[in-house]
């Protein structure tokens, strides 16, 4: 042979062996593809479904909002209420499902076969339960416990989250609930002032801070210190004009003057109230401690018309927290009271008549119905006239209508209507 024919038959086995090489690639990537799913993946598809649930210290519970994702598809799923989340359009193979949200652990569960048109149950249809970060597991065990009324234990864990986590993102809300429990669960108010306190020096950012400076007034105002109170609830203005809590510091500087019986200065800032935040659920209770204020320091006359307005202004308003009790029928009793000081005493009866008809269920702030003591009063001014038949019909009717009442039991309590009954019969007998 000759060597042209010896060259030509070599590159004839050299082409048939790259031939070969490249079919035995080909059949490999194909075998490979085959058995992962990923072959012809855009034609078969399949479904997962399953429900997460988050780990704490009292029992698993559903996870919402978590982010599902898986390979093999574009597609994303959030968890409802209950944890459950669905995956449509989901390529056929084994897959990897990836379960995020931010404050838990990032948890991928392999080996999630996916069926040509069946829906996969993600851990047999059982919960999956992934677990929070040490942080956030801290903060919801502290939540956990409050919510159970444990408050030390409440106090301890938020307290252990802020001390070995204080850069965590939930740092600055367990320090507003290690205050928030000291000042309104445990009347700790030196403890409670100073938790505040550190949040506002330590997270001045912080949602929280507002909240935070209200509580610092609040702890004054409840130990009595209203001249302090005064200066912290002037700082929240000051430094949180925006604040949805301006309208409730402004409320209590006025309250905290009138404490101080700085009667014309109280008046002034209840006043802001009304022109500041007129449309704030501190302005109806604004106008009738304006009315009170002036109450209080006997300008009667003045008094009588800001109750009145009150009730024309405000008939359906509420106090602040109590949405079932009204604000006008305690404006009402006082504008008989006022009149009954100012010894209008026909004029205070009828004022007290429309407590009673208008308002006859409604209450003060201990839950006292306040028709009684308008009934009672409206003894009173027959008697102060020395109309004492008027007056024994008057006082029989608060025992006769009212026998829950305080204002008729007793007959050696000079504040009830059976005591003043015995004495008009025993002075002035009827004829």
């Amino acid at each position: 042979m000759n060597q042209y024919k010896i060259k030509e038959a070599f590159k004839k086995f050299k082409s048939k062996k790259n031939g070969l090489i490249i079919l035995l690639l080909l059949g490999s990537l194909f075998s490979l593809l085959t058995l992962s799913g990923c072959l012809f993946n855009s034609f078969y598809k399949g479904s997962v479904e399953g429900y997460i649930y988050e780990q704490t210290i009292l029992e698993p519970r559903p996870l919402k909002d978590a982010l599902i994702s898986i390979t093999g598809s574009t597609n994303t799923a959030l968890t409802d209420e209950d944890g459950y989340f669905h995956l449509d359009e989901v390529s056929i193979g084994t897959r990897t499902l990836t379960i995020a949200k931010e404050g838990y652990v990032t948890t991928k569960v392999l080996n999630v076969v996916i069926t040509k048109d069946e829906t996969t149950l993600l851990n047999d249809g059982n919960p999956l339960i992934i677990f929070p970060t040490d942080d956030k597991y801290l903060f919801d065990s502290g939540v956990s416990y409050y919510n159970l009324k444990d408050y030390n234990s409440s106090l301890s864990t938020f307290k252990e989250l802020v001390t070995t986590y204080p850069d965590s993102p939930y740092a600055d809300d367990a320090q507003y609930y290690l205050g928030y429990i000291n000042e309104y669960k445990l009347y700790n108010y030196i403890q409670a002032f100073q938790e505040y306190q550190y949040l506002i020096d330590t997270y001045p950012d912080s949602p929280y801070a507002d909240d935070a400076q209200l509580g610092l007034g609040n702890c004054y105002y409840a130990t009595y210190d209203y001249t302090h109170a005064i200066e912290a609830y002037q700082q929240l203005r000051q430094d949180y004009p925006d604040s949805n809590l301006a309208p409730m510091a402004q409320y209590y500087i006025g309250h905290s003057y009138r404490k101080l019986y700085n009667f014309s200065q109280a008046i002034i800032e209840y006043t802001k109230v009304l022109i500041d935040f007129p449309e704030s659920e501190y302005a109806a209770p604004a106008q009738y401690y304006i009315a009170y204020t002036y109450y209080s320091d006997k300008q009667y006359d003045q008094a009588i018309l800001e109750f009145q307005n009150t009730v024309n202004n405000y008939p359906d308003s509420t106090w602040p927290g109590e949405p079932d009790r009204l604000i006008a029928p305690c404006a009402q009793f006082y504008i008989g009271f006022c009149l009954m000081k100012a010894k209008d005493y026909n004029e205070a009866i009828r004022a007290f008549q429309v407590v009673i008809d208008d308002y006859p269920e409604d209450s003060w702030n201990d839950n006292r119905i306040i028709a009684p003591e308008a009934q009672y009063y409206i003894g009173d001014c027959y008697r102060l006239q020395e109309l004492w038949t008027e007056a024994l019909e008057a006082y029989q009717k608060v025992i006769d209508n009212y026998p829950e009442s305080k204002w008729w039991d007793g007959t050696s309590i000079p504040d009830s209507a059976q005591y003043w009954i015995d004495w008009i019969n025993e002075k002035h007998p009827p004829t």
